[in-house]
């Protein structure tokens, strides 16, 4: 190891011309080499001294870096400065401060970017184009966020959303998805924005070239935008945009996905439609009659999305907030309460780590991740339950639901049958029962209760599952019978016992083959032998689709009766 030396320091820019000192070769990009003191690059940078003393390299590869990006990084680490750090090579000497873990140096580039963002007054694009593009650069390759909020931030500051986005997609086939979720951040909560920068551009190049085309890079950014929200907010742009594509969707691909997005922007929930359920309408091949909710693929038991999922139970609290908010598992708010409640509660029982959890903390971590994830409030029932942290510590519901006063968005729904040992239930066969109707079915006169049947898929060779149940034959002499606004994706499912609430999403470790005790302690210890125990369903409401769906041979045909159901002027489409 070199030895303790406190760096920033002035080592001598008079040692880089010497070739006695100067042993370690870095390669640059086009040829280009850099002679660098391996003493002192190791005692900057921890992943060069390991390179140097522990494996004995003499030359370094750093060829995705231009020659004067290297010499800057050298330099600095001789001068233990970096005033002249300039817009050209910071790109190059962040990565390169990050990758070597030169620390100071990576502080340095931070204060640049910090610099440049304050030194923007004006709405200057170029300057804008510049913050933006090194902070999505900084996202992708070093997945660090710090930079593009305060990009964000300074475009927010002079007021030029709206137009920055519009001139930005000019290029939009030239951007990398990384770019394109970025537009998606900066837009935020104003979806509206990419809505009419999209739609004015197809309207633009239609009038100009008599077509256009639906770009990958435009369906990327609708797919991932919450047309809701622009719905709401901006009906002009959100009927231009769709009369564009409805004009333009002349293969039924783009018709599919056209009608797709379309729904999907009629829900307050953004979930996709199962691909089987418009495979369905698409390629019928004999005429059927008119259904007046979504068709979905009979015989497909759709798992619930929620359950069984790893946890590492090694992380501190910290971690365990930093995984939470990058996590692509975690879809909704409570399983964002849940992971916390498995990972306190298992570190409590089952291993001698401290275990700590800081209330305070937690709750301003989750509110802001709820606003940035735009997850759902749960709703005022939830306040009902009683959510155990450890043997003293409750979460605070409050800040996290819905008044009883407030526009419903989803609901919690008992399981008609008790249980007292949940976790046995779920290793062997077994059904539960949910009684609710649908309020898109506002009249039902079908024999039985509205509802659905979620049954268990136990596999001693994997994780198991609870699965919805969409074949008819699951509701034979069966006291429920099944709508297909039901999808599995729209249900969280949890136990609950004597007002205690008790997660499923993170309980993988129980579930192996040689957990078997574990699971008999886990139930034993929470005493889940009670006649009011049950299973209980979180639903996410789904406001009704506006049109119906038409099974027609003819996708022409099929494709005009669901556009004139959305107020489409299909007769633009004739001529196709």
């Amino acid at each position: 190891m070199a030895p303790e030396v406190i760096v920033p320091m002035d080592f001598g820019r008079r040692l880089l011309s010497s070739p006695i000192h100067n042993t370690l070769k870095l390669n640059t990009s086009k040829g280009g080499m850099v002679y660098a003191s391996s003493v002192i690059l190791s005692l900057n940078s921890p992943v060069i001294d390991h390179m140097t003393t522990t494996l004995h390299m003499t030359s370094v590869d750093m060829l995705e870096f231009s020659e004067t990006a290297v010499k800057f990084f050298v330099d600095s680490a001789y001068s233990g400065t970096a005033d002249e750090l300039n817009r050209d090579i910071f790109r190059d000497v962040n990565k390169i401060a990050n990758i070597f873990k030169m620390s100071w140096l990576v502080e340095k580039c931070f204060e640049y970017f910090n610099k440049v963002a304050d030194s923007v007054q004006t709405a200057s694009y170029p300057d804008l184009v510049y913050l933006f593009e090194e902070a999505g650069f900084v996202l992708e390759h070093l997945k660090s966020k710090h930079f593009a909020q305060i990009a964000i931030k300074v475009i927010e500051k002079v007021g030029f959303k709206q137009q920055f986005i519009e001139k930005y997609l000019e290029r939009a086939d030239r951007l990398s998805k990384h770019m394109l979720n970025m537009v998606i951040e900066l837009a935020g909560f104003e979806t509206n924005c990419v809505v009419k920068a999209i739609a004015y551009q197809l309207k633009e190049q239609t009038s100009v070239q008599g077509t256009s085309n639906i770009l990958v890079s435009h369906r990327y950014l609708l797919d991932h935008c919450d047309l809701n929200h622009c719905k709401n907010s901006d009906r002009v742009s959100f009927d231009l945009l769709f009369d564009m594509l409805g004009y333009l969707a002349d293969k039924v691909d783009d018709m599919k996905w056209t009608f797709q997005l379309y729904r999907k922007s009629s829900n307050n929930s953004r979930r996709k439609m199962q691909s089987e359920s418009v495979d369905t309408i698409c390629l019928a091949n004999s005429p059927q009659e008119m259904r007046t909710e979504p068709v979905l693929a009979k015989g497909v038991d759709s798992v619930l999305p929620n359950l069984f999922h790893n946890l590492n139970m090694e992380l501190s609290f910290d971690e365990l907030l930093v995984w939470i908010s990058q996590s692509e598992l975690i879809k909704n708010l409570l399983m964002a309460i849940e992971a916390v409640w498995t990972w306190s509660w298992y570190r409590r029982l089952y291993t001698k780590k401290v275990y700590s959890v800081n209330h305070s903390k937690l709750t301003s971590e989750l509110l802001e991740l709820r606003e940035i994830r735009r997850w759902k409030f749960l709703p005022s029932d939830f306040m009902k339950h009683h959510v155990c942290l450890s043997d003293q510590l409750y979460f605070d519901r409050e800040p996290f639901c819905l008044t009883p006063q407030d526009t419903i968005s989803s609901v919690i729904i008992d399981c008609i049958e008790t249980c007292s040992e949940p976790l046995t239930l779920l290793s062997k066969e077994a059904k539960l029962t949910f009684h609710f109707q649908p309020p898109s079915i506002s009249q039902c006169n079908l024999p039985g209760e509205c509802g659905f049947i979620l049954k268990t898929v136990p596999d001693e060779t994997a994780l198991w599952k609870l699965a919805l149940c969409t074949d008819d034959e699951d509701y034979d002499n069966e006291s429920v019978h099944f709508h297909n606004e039901f999808m599995a994706e729209d249900m969280h499912i949890y136990f609950h016992r004597n007002a205690y609430f008790y997660p499923l999403s993170w309980l993988n470790w129980l579930f192996s083959s040689d957990a078997a005790q574990q699971r008999i302690d886990w139930e034993s210890k929470f005493r889940i032998h009670d006649a009011h125990s049950r299973f209980k369903v979180l639903y996410d409401l789904v406001v009704p689709s506006e049109c119906s769906l038409v099974r027609d041979p003819d996708s022409k045909s099929r494709f005009r009766e669901i556009v004139s159901k959305l107020r489409w002027d299909t007769s633009l489409d004739e001529a196709k």
